[in-house]
C-alpha cells in the first residue's frame, strides 16, 4: 500500500483498494499522503462515514505527527447541528436542515461583527459563566462567534498542532474558551494539512464549495481518500433521490391555514391546490403500494396533478412558483423572528418542481409506505454526484469489503483503466474460528410463516451466549430482529449490564457504551445491528471483543428500490442481483466479523445463526458447522468463567432520552 500510494502520490489519479479490517489502511495511506501533501502543498479531505471513524484518522494523525520532523495540523469537521453552544437549546433544531441552521447563524454572525465594530458593544447572554465575559458583542450577535474572531489563529494553530485532538477533545476545548468550534475548524482549515469529513461536505455541491474556499484550493490540489467506500454508491443515490413526503403536505396545509389562504390570479388558491395534490398523492399510495411499497409509473403524478386540475403545465407551475415564493416569504418572517427558517409550503413546492426533472433511466419512480408514506424519485445511478472525484488531484477509496470493484468503479463512473489493490490478510487464519448454525434462519418467510421461529432464535442465541465467557458481540440484520428476539425471551438470558444499540441513539451515547463494554467484564455483551454503527468502523483490539455472532444473514431489506437498482444494473451490467442483494451482505457479513482480528495476536469465534450462510463461503474461508461448543471454547480461549446466569440487573439500552 505504502509503494502504490506514493506512485500515485506522483501521477495522480484513482486506487481501489481492498484489505481486511485490521491490517492498518488508515495509516498506510496517511503516511505516504501526508508527506506528499507537505511537499506538493495540496490538502488531504479523508471522508467518513461515522464518527467513530473520524476519530481514529485523527489518532493515526496524531501517531504520525509525534514522529514527523515537523508537527502539522489535522481537523475534524462536523455540521454545525454537531457544534453550536448558543442554538443548541432551540427548538427542533437538532432536526433542523444545514441549510436552515445557516441562516440562523449568519444573522447572528454578521450581528457579532456590527458589535466588534462598536454599533453596539453589549455584555453577552447571561448563560455564559461569569469568567467569559468580554465586551464584544450585542444581544442579537453570537458570543462564541465574537470569541473566535478576537482570537489569534497562528498561536492556536501551533498548539493544536502539537495535541492533534480529537473531535471530543476539540469540542470539549471550545466549550471551556466559550469558542464556537464550527467557525473555528473554518478559519483554522487553511493551516490544516488533512481534514476528516462527513461524506456531505464533499459530495454536497453547495458545502463542498464551501469547504475549498475553507481550505484555500482548487479541485485539483485535493488528495481525496473516502473511507469505508462500500457505503459510497448508495449514500450517492440517496443525496441525489427527491422525496415528497405525505406528512410533509399535510404540514404545509396547516401552514397555510394557520397563516391564511392565497388566491391565485387565474384561479383557484393555494388551499385547494395543497388539498388537490394531497388527494392525488393519497390515492397514488393506495393504488402503487397495496402493502409496503411499490413502483410508480414515471409520469404518474404529474398526470393525475393535471386531471384533477384540469389545467396546463404551465400553469401548475406558475402556482408552484407561487407557492415556493409564499414559502420563502414565511422562512424569511421566521428568521427575523430567531425561529428555525423553515417552511413545509417552500419543501413541498420545491419537490414538486423538480419532480418531472427526474427521468428516465437515472431515476425511477415508488410509493412507500414505510417508514411513512411518501413518493420517492429515486437515483438509480450515482454518476453525476460522483463527478468531482475526477476532478482531484488523486483519490484513494479504501475498505475491508470493497469488491466487486469493478460494481464499485462503474457506480461511481470511474474510468476502467483505474488501479486497484486487493490484499489478503496478513494475520494467522488459526486465529481466527468460523461457525455457522445449521438449525436455525432468519429467513423472512420462515420467520413471518413459524411462529416458533423467533423463539427459537433466542433459545439458540442463550444457549450460545451461555457458553461463551468472553466479551461478545451480536449483530442482527434490523433492529426489528433484534427487538423480536429480545421480547422473545433473549433479555431474561442477556448478563447483568449488557449493552443494547439503539438507532435513536447519539453519536456520544454510543461511544461512551462502547468504551464502556471493552473495559467491563471478560463476559459482557453487546447488541447491535449489522452494517450499523457499532459493526462497521469501531476498533476492538486485544481482549476488547473475541466473538461475534451474527444472527442470521444481513440480506439488503427488499424494496421498490432495490428492485429498481437490480433492473438497472441488469439491463447495464448483466449482474443486478449480485451487486444488490448477494454483495451487500457479504459485506455486512465481512464488516461485522472483521471486529475481531485487529493484529496478529488477536483470536476470536464468529458464529452465523443461520443455515444459508455456506453460499458465503468463498469469502469465509474455514466456514464449518457448528459443533458442540465447549471443548471449542476451553480449548480457543483456555478455561475462564462460564458468563453469570440469570443476571443481576437489567440490560441497559443505548436510547436518545
Amino acid at each position: 500500500m505504502l509503494s502504490e500510494l506514493a506512485a500515485l502520490s506522483r501521477t495522480g489519479g484513482a486506487l481501489l483498494v481492498e484489505s481486511p479490517t485490521g491490517t492498518g489502511k488508515t495509516v498506510a495511506t496517511l503516511a505516504p499522503l501526508l508527506e506528499h501533501a507537505e511537499v506538493a502543498g495540496h490538502r488531504i479531505v479523508y471522508l467518513v462515514r461515522t464518527h467513530a471513524q473520524e476519530q481514529q484518522v485523527l489518532r493515526e494523525c496524531r501517531a504520525i505527527s509525534h514522529r514527523a520532523e515537523r508537527p502539522f495540523l489535522a481537523l475534524g469537521l462536523a455540521g454545525r447541528q454537531n457544534r453550536c453552544f448558543l442554538l443548541e437549546a432551540l427548538d427542533g433544531i437538532g432536526q433542523a436542515t444545514a441549510e436552515e441552521h445557516g441562516k440562523l447563524c449568519s444573522d447572528r454572525k454578521r450581528a457579532t461583527e456590527r458589535g466588534l465594530s462598536g454599533e453596539a458593544l453589549l455584555t453577552p447572554p447571561t448563560d455564559l459563566p461569569a469568567s467569559s465575559a468580554v465586551d464584544l458583542t450585542d444581544l442579537d450577535g453570537c458570543p462564541y462567534y465574537a470569541r473566535v474572531l478576537q482570537t489569534e489563529l497562528e498561536p492556536l494553530a501551533e498548539r493544536l498542532a502539537q495535541k492533534l485532538p480529537t473531535n471530543p477533545e476539540f469540542e470539549s476545548y471550545c466549550r471551556e474558551e466559550n469558542l464556537c468550534p464550527y467557525e473555528l475548524t473554518k478559519l483554522l482549515a487553511r493551516r490544516a494539512r488533512l481534514v476528516t469529513a462527513p461524506y456531505a461536505f464533499f459530495f454536497h455541491p453547495h458545502v463542498r464549495a464551501s469547504l475549498l474556499s475553507w481550505l484555500g484550493v482548487d479541485l485539483d490540489r485535493v488528495d481525496l481518500v473516502v473511507d469505508e467506500a462500500h457505503n459510497l454508491p448508495e449514500y450517492l443515490r440517496e443525496l441525489a433521490s427527491v422525496t415528497l413526503p405525505r406528512d410533509a403536505i399535510h404540514r404545509a396545509r396547516e401552514e397555510l391555514r394557520s397563516r391564511g389562504d392565497i388566491p391565485f390570479p387565474d384561479e383557484g388558491s393555494a388551499s385547494e391546490l395543497l388539498r388537490t395534490i394531497e388527494d392525488v398523492v393519497d390515492g397514488l399510495i393506495e393504488e402503487y403500494a397495496p402493502e409496503e411499497d411499490g413502483p410508480l409509473p414515471p409520469r404518474a403524478l404529474e398526470d393525475r396533478l393535471l386531471e384533477a386540475l384540469g389545467g396546463t403545465s404551465h400553469r401548475l407551475d406558475t402556482q408552484l412558483g407561487s407557492l415556493l415564493q409564499w414559502g420563502e416569504v414565511l422562512r424569511e418572517e421566521r428568521r427575523k423572528a430567531r425561529q428555525l427558517p423553515r417552511s413545509a409550503v417552500h419543501s413541498v413546492a420545491l419537490s414538486l418542481l423538480a419532480w418531472p426533472q427526474m427521468e428516465p433511466p437515472e431515476f425511477v419512480k415508488v410509493v412507500m409506505r414505510e417508514p411513512r408514506p411518501a413518493l420517492e424519485a429515486y437515483a438509480v445511478d450515482a454518476t453525476r454526484m460522483a463527478e468531482a472525484v475526477g476532478s482531484c488531484h488523486l483519490s484513494v477509496h479504501l475498505s475491508g469489503t470493497l469488491r466487486p470493484l469493478e460494481e464499485y468503479r462503474d457506480s461511481l463512473g470511474l474510468p476502467e483503466a483505474v488501479r486497484t489493490l486487493v490484499l489478503p490478510s496478513p494475520f494467522p487464519p488459526e486465529n481466527r474460528k468460523l461457525y455457522y448454525a445449521p438449525d436455525v434462519t432468519s429467513r423472512y418467510e420462515e420467520l413471518t410463516s413459524d411462529p416458533e421461529a423467533v423463539p427459537r432464535l433466542a433459545r439458540r442465541l442463550s444457549e450460545i451466549l451461555g457458553k461463551l465467557p468472553v466479551r461478545t458481540a451480536v449483530f442482527f440484520p434490523s433492529f426489528a430482529l433484534l427487538e423480536a428476539v429480545l421480547g422473545a425471551g433473549l433479555a431474561r438470558a442477556l448478563p447483568s449490564g449488557a449493552v443494547i444499540e439503539s438507532r435513536s441513539a447519539r453519536f456520544e451515547e454510543l461511544w461512551r457504551a462502547v468504551e464502556g463494554f471493552k473495559q467491563g467484564p471478560s463476559g459482557g455483551v453487546l447488541l447491535g445491528v449489522a452494517g450499523g454503527r457499532i459493526a462497521e468502523g469501531i476498533d476492538f483490539p486485544d481482549d476488547e471483543l473475541e466473538a461475534v455472532i451474527l444472527v442470521g444473514i444481513p440480506f439488503p431489506r427488499p424494496s421498490a428500490q432495490r428492485e429498481a437498482l437490480r433492473r438497472y444494473l441488469d439491463s447495464t451490467r448483466g449482474r443486478g442481483w449480485e451487486y444488490t442483494v448477494v454483495a451487500p451482505a457479504q459485506r455486512s457479513i465481512l464488516q461485522a466479523l472483521g471486529r475481531l482480528i485487529r493484529s496478529e495476536n488477536d483470536r476470536g469465534i464468529g458464529i452465523v445463526l443461520d443455515h444459508r450462510a455456506p453460499q458465503f463461503s468463498a469469502a469465509l474461508p474455514g466456514l464449518a458447522p457448528l459443533p458442540e461448543l465447549g471443548p471449542i471454547v476451553r480449548s480457543f480461549f483456555g478455561r475462564r468463567r462460564s458468563r453469570s446466569s440469570p443476571p443481576t440487573e437489567p440490560p441497559s439500552a443505548i436510547h436518545n432520552p
